[in-house]
């Protein structure tokens, strides 16, 4: 069951870093199955994007090429299972060479269970990659690397295994960094926990009752400006931004042979210690469908309506409210060729506070992506990819259009 919507959309509009190497991406999360429990392989491929720095009305193109190193593992040991999945990437700008970088993304995780009827998961991921060059939410577009670092830790305690009723209890910290001082807006640190009660009344359909509580910082949220006397030049001040965040969360799970749908309607109340970020009361939600109408064809739909922070995975201004959808769809085009497709739309608004020099401010994302996989064997894939995203925004240095497009290979060993 999905307590947070960035389950069900991950990221408003991916950095420019991320479209470049979308298509490196998306074959990269190779599986494992019983019969070979272990993997390794590499990623070579090379993708251009038009507008690399989000500007309007410019053009800053550029093309990249990316060399990636992964490897896996998925072994059962008794009742418990462990899982881990892991990319290492270089990659190489042919004119933009100062933004030449090294990301990453690891995963793992612990599922076990007792004789009886306990069970649980642990969970730890780790990604690193250059963040968004206009990334709004009021900091100016920036012309150089930017990296930014995602960590997120998690536990699960489960109560009733095969039972009709349920109770879990789990704990979460997420933590953000950047490596340029002008998001430092952006970074954070929070602990999670929650409590849950299911009940399964069917075959096919899980209600929950969910209750969340947040605790968390930013450390360096920008208040205003000083004038250093030393230097007589303005600088930015900071002060630490301790937030609140209580949720109450209604859920339900309804599946049958070729569709499944997944929703949270919640209570929400978020306060802040800084006077110059609003508090937030209100009801969120998220909804996600899947369907199966075919063999051959699958299709996706999810929405999500939050806060920011909790909308995205990406940094995005707290202070906002946004409405997410996206849709996406696979089709099999022959045993070995498949065709994907995807298109979202990101909305967020921030109102004006009384006394306070904001105004009120909107931006809206959009994105939709197009691509081909072609699989020739077990261990030998290819996959080329296109994307687009643009955005509008109250903000004219904010509004952007930008494409690209690349291919990649990728050549697995299993044992």
């Amino acid at each position: 069951m999905p307590s947070k919507p960035a389950r069900l959309l991950r990221r408003r509009t991916a950095p420019a870093a991320l479209v470049l190497t979308a298509a490196l991406a998306a074959p990269a999360r190779a599986q494992t199955d019983d019969a070979a429990p272990f993997y390794a392989g590499a990623s070579l491929g090379v993708a251009h994007v038009s507008n690399l720095f989000r500007q309007a009305g410019t053009q800053n193109s550029d093309t990249v090429v990316s060399a990636g190193l992964l490897a896996g593992l998925d072994q059962r040991l008794g009742r418990q299972r462990l899982t881990l999945d892991g990319l290492l990437q270089d990659n190489r700008y042919a004119s933009n060479k100062d933004l030449n970088n090294q990301s990453y993304r690891l995963r793992s995780a612990l599922d076990w269970q007792t004789v009886g009827r306990l069970s649980g998961t642990l969970s730890a991921t780790s990604s690193r990659a250059l963040a968004d060059f206009n990334i709004g939410g009021g900091v100016d577009p920036i012309f150089r690397k930017n990296t930014e670092r995602n960590d997120e830790y998690a536990a699960l305690l489960r109560l009733g295994v095969l039972t009709r009723y349920s109770l879990e209890a789990g704990w979460t910290r997420k933590q953000r960094d950047f490596s340029a001082a002008e998001y430092d807006r952006f970074v954070y640190s929070q602990d999670t926990g929650q409590l849950g009660v299911y009940a399964t009344p069917g075959g096919n359909l899980r209600l929950g009752l969910v209750g969340r509580h947040t605790r968390g910082q930013y450390p360096r949220y920008p208040t205003g400006l000083v004038l250093n006397p030393d230097t007589l030049q303005f600088e930015v001040r900071s002060e630490p931004d301790d937030y609140t965040r209580n949720d109450l969360d209604l859920t339900a799970y309804w599946a049958t042979g070729n569709s499944s749908l997944n929703t949270r309607l919640s209570r929400s109340r978020v306060r802040h210690s800084l006077a110059s970020l609003r508090d937030f009361s209100g009801t969120t939600g998220a909804i996600g469908w899947n369907w199966r109408p075919t063999g051959k064809l699958q299709l996706g739909l999810q929405y999500a309506r939050d806060t920011g922070q909790e909308s995205s995975s990406l940094a995005t201004d707290v202070n906002r409210l946004y409405t997410s959808w996206r849709l996406t769809g696979s089709y099999a085009l022959t045993a070995k060729l498949s065709l994907n497709a995807s298109a979202s739309r990101n909305r967020s608004h921030r109102a004006g506070i009384a006394g306070l020099p904001l105004a009120d401010s909107f931006d809206n994302d959009q994105a939709y992506g197009l691509g081909l996989i072609w699989t020739l064997s077990r261990g030998l894939s290819l996959s080329c990819q296109y994307n687009h995203a643009s955005r509008d925004s109250s903000v004219p240095q904010y509004v952007y259009g930008a494409s690209s497009y690349g291919c990649t290979g990728q050549a697995l060993i299993y044992r």
